[in-house]
């Protein structure tokens, strides 16, 4: 599958440009307009999906560089914390980084963060609100408090040195390669009876449902952190953190949302238009909003409602709200209405094909 063919796009293509891509093949596949049509909202997930990766930097980076993200499951490892620089000198050339320590060292200070994927609709990411999610989470074993067993013993596997080594030929003769040990994990000690419950893994896997507060305002690929709420270290109580990214579905129906700018596209009478009037409108989400359509008004002119967009999500303050308007022009016409028509044309001294009004030449 080709993000770019997706989003009829060449690979070079500029961020403003997938933005605009992506507004429009949204637009017109929209659910909202292509009511239970199945292979329209198959490519509305398509064109959602690509324009994920596309947008985001790292991602776009990886996609042309491999042909994937990746991902696929809507989680990512934020990988592990407290990691010794010395475990990787160690892996490539024996011994720790400052040579060889008979220091024990063990994964026992480690621990996982987590980044997981928030999907939410226009309406959460404008105001907020709760929204749960199960996770699996690794926590320290209670019955064996993150011991692992009872009766601690030296490993028989690395004589109590945390390490083994490892002898292999290569073209460039013997090499012997210095690593932890999987036995005891670094720590030169196993034990006589193994915990029943965890098989001396330390940790048991505990499904947990957290609530998650969502801010008014938050928008597509921003973050917000869970402390604490994320697996536990290996053989310690101390948690990882969680770290949620939303993905947001910023249009609905005739409502899209750019940044923190709002955009809502009004169709108007002709009437309306050409003599002005107020109206009272109802949007989607936003509800009721009474509007002033000036006289004179043409196809395509924006009004802007200050301050009644969404708000900063790091501060108090609220962004704008932008309604285009669009004519609509009637395609028929009463009996009284097409005479009006006319009588006007006669009077702008406009031909008209066949007797039938055209309001190009009136409001082109």
């Amino acid at each position: 599958m080709d993000l770019y063919n997706i989003l009829e796009l060449q690979k070079w293509a500029s961020k403003d440009e997938i933005k605009k891509a992506y507004r429009k093949l949204a637009m017109k596949y929209h659910p909202d307009r292509n009511a239970g049509d199945k292979e329209a909202e198959k490519k509305f997930k398509e064109i959602n999906e690509a324009y994920q990766v596309l947008w985001d930097d790292a991602k776009r980076q990886q996609y042309d560089t491999f042909g994937s993200t990746g991902g696929g499951s809507g989680f990512w490892w934020a990988g592990w914390v407290n990691v010794d620089i010395s475990d990787i000198f160690e892996s490539f050339f024996g011994g720790g980084m400052w040579g060889n320590r008979n220091t024990q060292r063990s994964q026992e200070v480690r621990w996982e963060d987590l980044e997981y994927m928030m999907h939410i609709d226009l309406k959460t990411s404008i105001y907020g609100g709760k929204q749960n999610i199960t996770l699996e989470r690794e926590i320290t074993c209670d019955t064996c408090d993150g011991v692992g067993g009872k009766n601690k013993t030296t490993c028989r596997e690395c004589g109590g040195s945390g390490f083994v080594t490892h002898t292999q030929q290569s073209v460039f003769g013997t090499i012997q390669q210095r690593v932890t040990c999987q036995s005891c994990h670094g720590t030169g000690e196993t034990f006589e009876e193994i915990c029943e419950t965890c098989r001396g893994t330390k940790r048991v896997t505990k499904k947990q449902e957290l609530e998650i507060d969502i801010p008014a305002g938050i928008d597509h690929w921003m973050v917000i952190k869970i402390n604490g709420e994320w697996n536990h270290g290996i053989g310690t109580k101390a948690h990882g953190d969680l770290y949620i990214k939303f993905q947001v579905q910023n249009e609905e129906k005739w409502l899209s949302r750019d940044g923190n700018d709002l955009y809502y596209t009004l169709q108007i009478d002709v009437v309306e238009a050409v003599l002005g009037t107020t109206k009272e409108i109802t949007l989607p989400i936003l509800w009721k909003r009474k509007i002033e359509v000036p006289s004179g008004t043409s196809h395509g002119n924006i009004l802007t409602l200050v301050w009644d967009g969404v708000k900063d999500v790091s501060r108090d303050h609220k962004w704008d709200l932008h309604i285009t308007f669009e004519i609509k022009i009637p395609q028929k016409l009463s009996k009284t209405e097409r005479e009006l028509y006319e009588s006007l044309a006669k009077e702008k001294k406009i031909n008209v094909h066949n007797k039938k009004w055209v309001l190009e030449k009136l409001f082109g």
